[in-house]
């Protein structure tokens, strides 16, 4: 084996190498470059590239390169899949159901319609889970989402389980009956149905923990933002009992003369001197910032440019900090907002934007109360600020807050108080109320919840906040475009969902008392109602789209902002970030050349929303560095204000 080239690049035993880290590393690229090598390497072999992340990438990136006939591409299609899904198994999921329920055969409809919408990331986890078991490709090649939600693919194991378990529960009580008066022991079709998914789920669980078959590779950039977030991913990934020997550094800048490379290689060597101290076990694989993007056929020359990082040298002197470059500052947001949602791809700078909102919002409207609230399951809060900041508000300044839920923690705590309190109506059960097996189905009803329950539970919190007037205006800092329109698609879904729930309960009252449950999920029907009446409030909501000057990126941004106007929500706000400055070097001249010509086709792509062009500069981390980034991102407000009350 090559020493000097990565391992998942030359081991054949792998069946599964899967690319994760914080949006915008370049994830797609690695896993794009990386699935055109071996394909080219092992022409005997065939090989799927596939993307999980819901804002899809790998067409784009491969536009215009020819594929090698052993290599499939597929950008899976959670709905598609779901539609499949379906089509498969409904009546089998069903008919499980009418086994092992007192629900009717109406009800069982409703719910299954209900429950199945949000089983579209579970579906796609079963259909790469059915190809690895049946062994469809030599290897499959993943471009994962990013970090938070990479995270719940990795734990999507636990997640079927206990979907399974539920299933499971329903067909006891049948399987129990038929053994104990027919003597009949063998495996039905239902039985065999549940059987073959756990095999699927197994299959999979089996192969990410299994180095010789499975490569996690972790991609992230020498910046101290992107270090945190991978050291908690790769934590994570050990938790999991998944391996990291291996890890990719990219876009890494020369140590040159030029002003702004030099200042970028000090960070990135700082950065990079963290992240082996805190990791000190992979082997660091370096990537160098290129001239133009890596797509089509420029794909081919990425890996041989990687290099095995031996030695990080001296950290380069501190030289003068760039300077703070904006053009367009955009208009101050109205106090009279109540909600103020920074959204984009990964790693274009949402959370630095809404942090440095904040800070320039409490500046100018001292009366003002905000709330930095994160939605993203990988919180950015806490590293943009330099604080710590916990699931409940945390003071950063006086009037302004900063929180970041953990969404699946707080829906757990739901489903325990909901056993409890299962427990104690069934300890005094009706008669006719069969213990045994009923108890079990019913404790496992809230398992057939849509996935995305949780996090609309943690959006709604922001509902309580405004509600109770603890706060004047939230700031939210939202996770990456594709599983933000998903969370803001949700409301009707699980709106629709808790009436079903709630028709259940009623015409069930007599097998199932659960007042605390019944009072807790129409408080949150409430407060789902109010979410979506806030959302398409243009005086009260505004959304502000941050993007970076690629092509790719771009392309993501406008198909956010058709996705957002199709759900009725307006973006008001277009920030352009970290451009390239104009500079005698030739990199530097040759990436601005690039980013100005995409910036002047977004502003076709964007007709009538203004842009604010923000430069590449010195990291603006810690309230100092966010508050002069506020500072200058902003224009003075006009002289008559609006009242907190909304009032001129």
């Amino acid at each position: 084996m090559n020493a000097s080239y990565p391992a998942f690049l030359q081991e054949t035993s792998l069946k599964l190498i899967l690319f994760g880290g914080k949006g915008g590393v370049g994830k797609t690229t690695c896993a794009c470059a990386t699935a055109l090598e071996l394909a080219a390497k092992q022409t005997g072999q065939s090989f799927l590239l596939v993307s999980t992340d819901p804002a899809h990438s790998l067409l784009d990136a491969l536009a215009g390169c020819a594929l090698p006939a052993n290599l499939t591409v597929q950008e899976l299609d959670a709905a598609a899949s779901l539609r499949d899904f379906k089509s498969k198994h409904e009546q089998a999921l069903l008919e499980i159901a009418d086994r092992g329920t007192f629900l009717d055969k109406e009800d069982l409809h409703g719910l299954m319609d209900l429950s199945l919408p949000g089983m579209d990331e579970v579906a796609a986890y079963l259909d790469i889970a059915d190809a690895l078991r049946q062994s469809r490709y030599h290897c499959i090649i993943m471009d994962t989402a990013p970090t938070g939600h990479t995270l719940r693919l990795l734990e999507m194991p636990d997640s079927v389980r206990r979907w399974l378990l539920a299933l499971d529960s329903l067909l006891a009580k049948h399987r129990y009956i038929r053994r104990r008066y027919t003597g009949d022991k063998s495996l039905d079709h239902l039985d065999r149905f549940l059987l073959d998914m756990d095999d699927s789920v197994k299959t999979m669980q089996g192969i990410l923990r299994d180095r010789p078959q499975c490569r996690f590779v972790l991609v992230m950039l020498a910046e101290m933002m992107s270090v945190e977030e991978s050291v908690d991913l790769a934590h994570l990934l050990e938790q999991q009992h998944i391996s990291l020997p291996e890890l990719v550094v990219n876009q890494m800048l020369p140590a040159n003369g030029c002003p702004s490379c030099q200042t970028g290689y000090r960070r990135q060597t700082l950065a990079l001197a963290e992240a082996i101290k805190r990791l000190p076990k992979p082997a660091y694989w370096t990537l160098p910032l290129l001239p133009q993007d890596p797509a089509g056929e420029g794909l081919r020359r990425v890996w041989p440019k990687v290099s095995l990082l031996t030695d990080i040298g001296p950290v380069a002197p501190p030289l003068q900090a760039l300077p703070l470059r904006i053009e367009t500052p955009a208009a101050l947001p109205s106090n009279a907002l109540r909600l103020l949602i920074f959204a984009g791809k990964g790693g274009v700078g949402k959370s630095t934007m809404a942090c440095a909102t904040a800070l320039r919002m409490r500046e100018q409207y001292p009366k003002l109360r905000i709330l930095l609230f994160s939605t993203d399951p990988a919180h950015s809060l806490a590293d943009a600020l330099g604080l710590p900041v916990g699931k409940s508000p945390s003071s950063i300044l006086p009037g302004l807050d900063a929180q970041e839920i953990n969404a699946e923690a707080a829906f757990d705590e739901v489903r325990r108080a909901y056993r409890k309190e299962l427990e104690a109506f069934l300890s005094d059960a009706l008669p006719n109320l069969d213990i045994t097996f009923d108890r079990e189905v019913m404790e496992h009803l809230l398992d057939m919840a849509p996935p995305g329950l949780d996090e609309i539970m943690a959006l709604t919190a922001v509902m309580e906040h405004i509600d109770k007037g603890c706060y004047n205006l939230i700031i939210m800092d939202s996770a990456p475009s594709g599983h933000l329109i998903r969370l803001l698609d949700l409301p009707k879904l699980i709106g629709d969902w808790l009436k079903l729930f709630f028709t259940l309960l009623l015409k069930y009252r007599r097998v199932m008392r659960l007042p605390q449950l019944s009072e807790r999920l129409v408080k949150l029907s409430r407060e789902i109602k109010a979410l979506r009446k806030l959302l398409v409030d243009a005086k009260r909501t505004a959304l502000c789209a941050v993007t970076i000057p690629t092509s790719l990126a771009l392309d993501k941004t406008a198909e956010m902002v058709e996705n957002l106007h199709r759900i009725g929500v307006s973006v008001n706000y277009l920030f352009i970030n970290q451009i390239t400055p104009i500079s005698t070097c030739a990199l530097c001249s040759a990436i601005n050349q690039r980013e100005m010509l995409q910036i002047t086709q977004a502003g076709s792509r964007f007709p009538g929303l203004a842009q604010t062009r923000i430069y590449r500069q010195t990291d603006p981390g810690g309230l100092a560095g966010l508050s002069r980034l506020g500072a200058e991102l902003y224009k003075t407000p006009p002289q008559v204000l609006m009242r907190i009350d909304g009032q001129s």
